[in-house]
């Protein structure tokens, strides 16, 4: 029996991964059964696929579609009027019809996120080749609080996780596993790029993973200076890459505007061209296509150009500045139900609010990572496991050129846009506790294994107690009082 548990190690945790990230992210997850944050957008963008009605707007369309599908399929609302959708971008309350499910539109981030762990699962174990530390790890990204109350939403980033996680994994199973890295591996990552990119433009950082690829690729070649070899494999693999990212995103766009079949109050950015095409019934055609991608993009970039800076100063500004990401600031409430029982007041706070243990985790992760890195590159110091230390640096470097990035940008941003780089940290963190206690992790040492196990209990009980925030729990004020850890988290009490 032992054997057979050993044999299957890898399967086991897997399955369990799985149970896990269903089990945390699926219950319930038609709660509240209110619009927040920007479900009130997308969820208008999505019903107008359905209803066939042309709109723009600032984010790729991959993520409304695949609610719309959802939507669809589920049909949970089809005896319900929600034409109010369609003429507007923005719906509130009062759009909404009574007895609306919310199950449909949420189902693609929410599912898509709690699949994404197996991809997570795949990563640290194809660059560890230990599953206890790929199990352990991918409970923890599970566990944090912040992923799950924004990722059970209509919203976009647990669709694009999924992409993202899928085009790391394959990075390192063509480098890891693969007995050689060929052309179509570098076809299926831009394949998984491309639709990372085509539900969020900020996916551009995953192009650095074709950087890393031809790194791996041409090792050889770029420690001896052979640029002919350089230039010959470049000249292939570029088009072998950039091919399938470019084809993915006008796929989408190309669905996108072909479901446009009827023009609604607003005409956005459309040219008089596009809207005698519409008019015509002709948006299927390519010379559609070719004008209403122009429009499109003219439409995206007026967007970009009227949204506002950040204000520190003005009264309820959820924005916050991207140094302060790292630390959870600021969180923000996306809901708020307050109600009294029997004298006692008890408010459903629906707050993305990090795990203080993983938040943390990362950043000193991240710490050790840059004090290995300027050991080996300025100090010139030996390193204990190479390859390791390599994907260190890798995952290192993503993070920083992510946050180098966000740092260019004047619009306001918020705090759920770290969730991209803090993916990448918590990979960084498994790999640098891998190369940490390597040894003791690849005898399978007892006191090693029980330590791992501890943290991950510990982040599980960090996620309990901010529970209620994620999973909009009724708690009174001293009980928030209680959650309220540090100022700079900038949580607010409903009196």
């Amino acid at each position: 029996m032992q054997n057979i548990i050993k044999k299957h190690c890898k399967h086991i945790y897997l399955g369990l991964v799985l149970l896990l990230s269903l089990s945390i992210y699926l219950p319930n997850y038609g709660q509240p059964t209110s619009l927040f944050w920007d479900e009130n957008y997308h969820i208008a963008s999505a019903q107008k696929y359905i209803d066939g009605v042309m709109y723009m707007e600032p984010h790729p369309p991959l993520g409304k579609l695949l609610m719309a599908a959802s939507e669809s399929l589920l049909g949970l609302n089809d005896h319900l009027d929600k034409k109010a959708f369609t003429r507007t971008d923005y719906i509130n309350g009062s759009h909404v019809p009574e007895g609306f499910s919310f199950y449909g539109f949420r189902l693609p981030s929410t599912l898509l996120m709690a699949l994404s762990a197996l991809f997570f699962f795949g990563i640290v174990n194809n660059i560890t080749k230990n599953a206890h530390l790929a199990a352990a790890f991918s409970a923890i990204i599970i566990l944090d609080n912040a992923m799950v109350v924004h990722s059970r939403a209509a919203m976009l980033e647990g669709i694009q996780m999924f992409f993202i996680l899928g085009a790391i994994y394959w990075l390192t199973r063509s480098i890891e596993v693969a007995k050689a890295i060929k052309l179509k591996d570098y076809a299926i990552l831009g394949v998984f790029i491309g639709l990372a990119f085509s539900v969020k433009v900020n996916a551009a950082v995953l192009l650095l993973l074709f950087v890393i690829l031809y790194g791996v690729d041409q090792w050889q070649n770029i420690q001896t200076w052979n640029f002919p070899s350089l230039i010959k494999r470049l000249a292939v693999t570029v088009p072998a890459g950039v091919v399938p990212v470019i084809l993915v995103v006008l796929a989408v766009f190309y669905v996108h505007i072909s479901l446009g079949t009827t023009m609604g109050p607003k005409s956005y950015s459309a040219s008089e061209e596009y809207r005698q095409a519409i008019r015509e019934g002709n948006t299927g055609s390519l010379a559609t296509f070719a004008i209403a991608l122009r429009d499109n993009y003219t439409n995206m970039s007026k967007y970009a150009d009227g949204v506002p800076r950040l204000d520190v100063c003005k009264t309820g500004e959820n924005g916050s500045h991207s140094i302060g990401w790292p630390i959870g600031q600021k969180t923000i409430n996306y809901r708020w139900n307050k109600d009294t029982v029997n004298g006692v007041t008890q408010v459903q706070y629906h707050n993305i609010v990090p795990n203080p243990v993983v938040w943390f985790s990362v950043i000193a992760g991240l710490l050790l990572s840059v004090g290995l890195i300027i050991s080996r590159f300025v100090y010139q110091n030996p390193i204990a496991h190479p390859k390791l230390f390599y994907w260190i640096s890798a995952f290192t470097s993503l993070y920083i050129a992510y946050m180098t990035a966000i740092l260019q940008i004047e619009r306001v941003m918020y705090l759920y846009h770290y969730l991209v780089p803090l993916v990448f940290g918590i990979i960084n963190l498994a790999l640098v506790y891998n190369y940490i206690f390597h040894k003791a992790l690849a005898e399978n040492n007892r006191h090693a294994l029980i330590n791992l196990a501890a943290a991950v209990v510990l982040v599980a009980f960090a996620f309990y107690i901010f529970s209620p925030f994620t999973y909009s729990v009724p708690i009174t004020e001293a009980e928030f009082n209680l959650r309220n850890w540090f100022d700079f988290w900038q949580l607010e009490v409903v009196k």
